[in-house]
């Protein structure tokens, strides 16, 4: 799997659990930390990826 398709999977992820969250009204400190660290994994293997794209 390349960076990219990682960092697509969990912007996915991240998508899914926010709807998620408005449907139940659940969105509490929790779900802000599992998505904060989602986002920053999906940026962390996008950034992987566009540096293996230019080097």
């Amino acid at each position: 799997m390349t960076p990219f398709y990682i960092a697509g999977a969990l912007l996915v992820v991240a998508q899914v659990l926010g709807i998620y969250a408005l449907v139940t009204r659940r969105a509490d400190f929790i779900f802000a930390l599992i998505m904060v660290v989602l986002l920053l994994g999906a940026l962390a293997a996008g950034a992987d990826g566009l540096y293996a794209q230019l080097h």
